[in-house]
């Protein structure tokens, strides 16, 4: 069984045990610019998690301006605050004391918005890849981004991952975090060689959780590890178990 490096997993439990606020701008319906700032929810080299008192409509870009630690970024490790433009996954209003606020996800694209964008800020876009600095790739989309039924969680979770062959038996396994996890999926980045089709099963003992998943989709890195992106088969994820953790830290 692999061990995770000890020193990455106290870097993560920092980060999203700390209380960071970003800045972000972007162009509403109607055409007028905007500018706000934002909780952190969570974050990881890709993407982040966030609360904002306005809703962002799926697809759309937004500029985001935080103070991400140094080693989480793409670009910029020297500067005080970094600066990429993300796109928005998911935009889910939460109900309670009569205010307006939306729990939002964004994945990082990079340094600048596409050239579409200064033609159009109201562009819809999909993701359609990966960049050699493991930011994610957009593209115009040519009809409105259809909102996702489960929300995505910024969450690093452990889990044990195991390949499992066609006759049961183990192919290999290791421990990994996830990139992002919502009741019925996980995204994460993972040593093991997996295909599409492939079938895994996953134990998560912080959360009392398993079930087997199917590969939907996988993204070969540069340092020859993959992205996977898992559906899970015979369990789902216990996200309300997220909530509550992340309500704990901001008493």
């Amino acid at each position: 069984m692999m061990s995770i490096d000890t020193a990455i997993v106290n870097e993560i439990e920092n980060s999203e045990s700390e209380s960071i606020i970003a800045v972000v701008s972007g162009v509403s319906a109607d055409g007028e610019d905007w500018k706000e700032d934002a909780e952190v929810l969570n974050y990881a080299s890709n993407g982040f998690g966030f609360y904002l008192d306005r809703e962002c409509g799926v697809g759309n870009l937004v500029s985001i301006t935080m103070q991400m630690p140094p080693h989480l970024r793409c670009y910029d490790h020297d500067e005080e605050f970094y600066r990429v433009w993300g796109i928005i996954q998911n935009c889910s209003a939460i109900s309670g004391d009569g205010s307006h606020l939306y729990q939002i996800a964004a994945a990082f694209i990079g340094r600048e918005p596409p050239d579409s964008y200064g033609e159009d800020p109201l562009q819809n876009y999909r993701i359609c890849g990966v960049t050699g600095e493991g930011l994610w790739k957009v593209t115009e989309s040519n009809s409105k981004f259809v909102q996702r039924q489960e929300l995505r969680y910024w969450h690093k979770v452990e889990l044990y991952l195991v390949l499992v062959g066609e006759k049961r038996g183990t192919l290999g396994g290791e421990r990994i975090l996830t990139e992002n996890v919502s009741k019925t999926g996980a995204a994460l980045i993972t040593n093991l060689q997996l295909n599409v089709t492939d079938r895994i099963k996953l134990i998560s003992e912080e959360f009392d959780f398993s079930s087997h998943a199917t590969v939907c989709n996988v993204e070969s890195l540069d340092d020859g590890k993959m992205r996977a992106h898992l559906k899970f088969i015979d369990g789902q994820f216990p996200v309300e178990k997220l909530r509550t953790e992340r309500r704990k830290r901001r008493r």
